[in-house]
């Protein structure tokens, strides 16, 4: 009896481990141009950008921001899985201008609507001082 219980277990065991694994939602993948992004200090002040010169691509399991300035090109690299339904985590593997934050995670909760993305996320625990981050994205082709 108790080598049926273990044949009848090991498969529901499988199944609950394999139903927890994250899948990307089909939603998110491809590329996306900001069009607005608000950042919130801790103090309460914010910046506002407009110019529609960064861009996010999303692939199965990897989120790139690059975002275009006066002195270059700006690249940071995340991985990212869906965690909950409408937020995914997302831990910085590389950036060329934030590199104190590289091994971080933040939560960020998006809805997609048509061809439009809107992500926001809560500023991170101590030590690292991070703004809150607010991005309005419309989708757009990929390079």
């Amino acid at each position: 009896m108790k080598s049926h219980m273990r044949y009848c277990i090991l498969p529901l065991v499988f199944a609950a481990s394999w139903g927890h694994a994250a899948s990307p939602d089909p939603s998110l993948l491809g590329c996306w141009r900001a069009a607005k992004i608000v950042l919130t200090t801790q103090d309460g002040s914010k910046a506002e950008d407009t110019t529609g010169r960064c861009t996010l691509r999303f692939t199965e399991d990897q989120l790139e921001s690059t975002c275009r300035t006066s002195s270059g090109t700006a690249t940071t690299t995340y991985r990212y899985e869906v965690v909950r339904s409408q937020v995914y985590a997302a831990t910085m593997a590389s950036s060329t201008f934030r590199t104190e934050m590289v091994g971080s995670t933040r939560e960020y909760t998006y809805t997609v609507q048509g061809d439009q993305l809107r992500t926001v996320t809560a500023p991170a625990a101590a030590p690292i001082e991070a703004p809150r981050v607010e991005t309005e994205a419309l989708r757009a082709p990929c390079p």
